[in-house]
């Protein structure tokens, strides 16, 4: 089961370059979500930078646990980001 569901659509289909969801029922409390989408939004800025997509990106119930470094290789493998 993937820990994290990514999704591109093309430049300035929406507001934002980059959107991370993280639900309540992923993680409970808040502080929790906030770590986790702001892990995302600094492992994902180089994507950003490139403005080629918008990207979405979901997190799963189960990626919380991930550590930073488990976090950042799941989404640089799912990407091919160059960091």
């Amino acid at each position: 089961m993937n820990l994290v569901v990514i999704k591109k659509s093309r430049p300035g289909s929406q507001k934002k370059p980059l959107v991370v969801v993280v639900g309540a029922k992923v993680a409970r409390r808040a502080v929790d979500r906030n770590l986790l989408k702001r892990r995302v939004r600094d492992i994902m800025r180089p994507a950003v930078k490139d403005k080629k997509n918008d990207y979405t990106v979901i997190a799963r119930p189960g990626a919380p646990a991930l550590t930073f470094a488990e976090l950042k290789e799941l989404l640089i493998k799912e990407l091919n980001i160059k960091q």
